[in-house]
């Protein structure tokens, strides 16, 4: 009888292990419905809006490498009319249908952090924007929601300059057409994204 609880219990053991293994090395797939990513304007030196886009997806994989797809035709600047001239002139979306933000982290790293806690880590992060690929350096704070869910944040604020992205003739076009006095060619942006596996 003792053998065959030892037996039992070594499968037990070892189908456990098995499921841990999986599990530690599944891809984190990024929880759409608990994610934002929204960027900020200012216009006429005093006006300021958010901005953001319905619909991205993405994920971490097994090497720690962050995978982020910025749908540019779901953007929403809460004005159809705006909406469609980001998509047209900004975006240009027909060509470039897709941003993409990108990275690496090595989310095992915190197989031992506690469910509540946080934790800041540095990281080099990359936006693909309209055929431009520009690095940021940055602080990100990780938290912990679950054994099997984490959200990540900037820690501070991130600024995109629409010039690394030559796209200043195309904010002149948006302000003109705008009847604006200035719109600010260097923009916040802001996330946060929860990763489940």
């Amino acid at each position: 009888m003792s053998k065959i609880k030892l037996i039992l219990g070594t499968i037990t053991m070892i189908a456990a292990a098995s499921l841990f293994s999986n599990s530690a090395h599944a891809e984190w797939i990024l929880d759409a419905s608990n994610s934002n990513l929204s960027y900020g304007t200012i216009k006429n030196d005093m006006i300021g809006e958010t901005n953001m886009f319905k619909t991205i997806s993405g994920t971490i994989d097994d090497n720690g490498h962050v995978n982020i797809d910025i749908d540019l035709a779901s953007v929403d600047t809460q004005l159809e009319l705006r909406d469609q001239r980001m998509k047209d002139i900004v975006f240009k979306v027909a060509d470039n249908p897709s941003a993409k933000l990108t990275g690496d982290m090595n989310l095992e790293a915190h197989n031992d952090q506690a469910v509540g806690t946080s934790r800041v880590i540095e990281a080099t992060i990359a936006l693909e924007l309209v055929g431009e690929k520009v690095e940021h350096d940055v602080s990100l704070v990780v938290t912990r929601l679950a054994e099997n869910k984490v959200m990540v944040i900037p820690h501070g604020v991130i600024f995109i300059d629409a010039d690394d992205y030559e796209l200043l003739d195309a904010l002149e076009q948006l302000r003109n057409l705008a009847g604006l006095d200035t719109i600010a060619s260097v923009v916040p942006m802001s996330f946060y994204l929860t990763f489940t596996k």
